[in-house]
């Protein structure tokens, strides 16, 4: 046989070969499609009346549904590449005890239920659903009330979270609940577009690495989102108001926040945002409206903070003496009572700064002037005036924030320097026009929605409030100089 006929020959048969292969394949695909059953639960008319005996009886590509009714206990569904979706609102009640729905296995789907009666028992972790040692399963479109913790992920990977509704026991006190979200040693995890409300903590995060939080709105709870131990995690497109804390951040790194809503939150020593020992992370592009400390900085270092909107808080931004290496830059920070509090000393060697490639941040409180017309300032913008350097070691003298004693011994400082903030206490290179934050408005529409859904006061109604306010300190203010005069 000659060298071309052998070549030819075994391209013939390579081509052959191939052909009863994808042909195999096909068969065997189509066969699996084939035997693919819908199994319907019902307490009346279905294949069968509970969920269990449905999942006991599924194979794999089965798809289980279960119609309306309240199906009682807490069942373990450990199974793989099953579908369990509820039609017309079925009701999952559990024991008072326990974990209600427990999913372990591979590639399960649990959609469409309200699911509630979970236990009491902090130290179990008795949750709504819970992710035990599985992989690639989904839970979507349900509602978890009157449960422990809403949702549990404990080792497991690839999971989806999406499209749900927690709510916590509002009847118990704050530390006697569960959090909406739990995750503990879990990685590559989403979770999308869900409301959490009176829960302990909205989402709280241990040793969960490379994650995404998106679009999610999280309110009345303790911190609203809760960072431990993680690393190379995202949190884009949330939403996050009316709770004690906005979000604490604690000993992670490389983290990245865009496009999210920090708002109204507020109480003794709440935040917007807490960074505490968080390394080598990003935050852009976030609104930071309406909190008791916008940002804080507790031993937080390598990390950069530009293009945000900090407005109407009540400090803007708190930098201890042990965070470093921080660039804060294109950020605008406007109508806060104190824009910026540097705590713990001069802060000199700290190299944290308020600029970047000759650009710093736009300050509303900036009197410079820009004489060349290239939109940053032509001279340095002093971070804090003497009266706010006083209020880092005395607080008590906010009491004296807008009064006239106040404001003249700013304007002494301003005429006869007596204090050195030494060079972390200036921006070099002020902006002279606010920065255009991305999607800004949209972001502020967003924000609006939020409100119109919680039924607050709206835009039109906080500026009553706060011109209310205004009245009532001007008033207070005349009776103290009236009081003055007759000393």
């Amino acid at each position: 046989m000659s060298r071309k006929l052998k070549e030819r020959h075994a391209m013939n048969i390579g081509r052959n070969c191939g052909i009863v292969i994808i042909v195999g394949l096909a068969v065997l695909f189509f066969a699996e499609i084939a035997v693919a059953r819908t199994i319907h639960v019902s307490p009346d008319n279905g294949d069968f009346k509970t969920i269990l005996e449905a999942v006991e009886a599924a194979a794999p590509g089965d798809t289980i549904e279960v119609g309306s009714g309240v199906y009682k206990g807490n069942m373990l569904i450990n199974a793989e590449d099953i579908r369990i979706i509820g039609k017309n609102d079925p009701v999952i009640q559990g024991e008072d005890e326990g974990t209600v729905v427990t999913l372990t296995g591979k590639r399960v789907e649990f959609k469409g239920f309200t699911v509630k009666g979970g236990g009491y028992n902090l130290c179990k972790d008795d949750s709504g659903v819970m992710f035990k040692d599985c992989t690639e399963c989904l839970v979507e479109e349900c509602e978890f009330l009157d449960n422990l913790f809403g949702c549990y992920f404990y080792q497991c990977d690839k999971c989806v979270f999406r499209n749900n509704l927690i709510e916590g026991r509002e009847y118990e006190v704050q530390e006697d609940r569960g959090n909406g979200i739990h995750l503990w040693d879990a990685a590559y995890y989403l979770i999308e577009g869900n409301e959490i409300r009176q829960a302990r903590d909205g989402i709280y995060i241990s040793f969960a690495n490379y994650g995404e939080i998106r679009d999610n709105w999280i309110h009345h709870t303790r911190y609203g989102l809760h960072y431990m131990y993680s690393k190379e995690n995202i949190f884009n497109e949330n939403v996050l108001t009316d709770n004690v804390a906005g979000a604490a951040v604690m000993y992670s790194e490389h983290m990245e926040w865009n496009r999210n809503i920090f708002a109204h939150n507020r109480g003794f020593r709440a935040y917007g945002i807490l960074w505490q020992d968080v390394r080598y992370s990003e935050c852009r592009h976030n609104l930071v409206v309406d909190n008791t400390i916008g940002l804080y900085f507790d031993q937080a270092g390598y990390s950069e903070v530009s293009d945000n909107l900090v407005v109407w808080n009540d400090i803007a931004a708190i930098i201890l003496e042990n965070s470093e290496l921080n660039t804060l830059f294109d950020n605008n920070f406007v109508n806060n009572l104190s824009n910026v509090q540097l705590r713990g000393g001069t802060q000199k060697g700290r190299n944290n700064k308020f600029y970047k490639d000759g650009r710093g941040n736009f300050w509303d409180d900036h009197r410079g002037y820009d004489l060349n017309g290239d939109g940053i300032g032509d001279h340095p913008h002093m971070l804090q005036n003497i009266f706010e350097y006083v209020l880092v070691y005395e607080p008590a003298y906010r009491l004296f924030l807008f009064s006239p004693v106040g404001k003249a011994i700013a304007t002494a400082e301003k005429v006869f320097p007596i204090i050195e903030v030494g060079s972390t206490g200036i921006d070099p290179y002020p902006l002279m026009r606010q920065v255009e934050i991305f999607e800004q408005e949209r972001l502020f529409e967003k924000l609006g929605e939020i409100r119109d859904r919680r039924g607050g006061f709206g835009w039109s109604g906080r500026a009553i409030i706060i011109t209310f306010s205004l009245l009532m300190m001007g008033g207070a203010l005349v009776i103290i100089a009236r009081n003055y005069k007759r000393i």
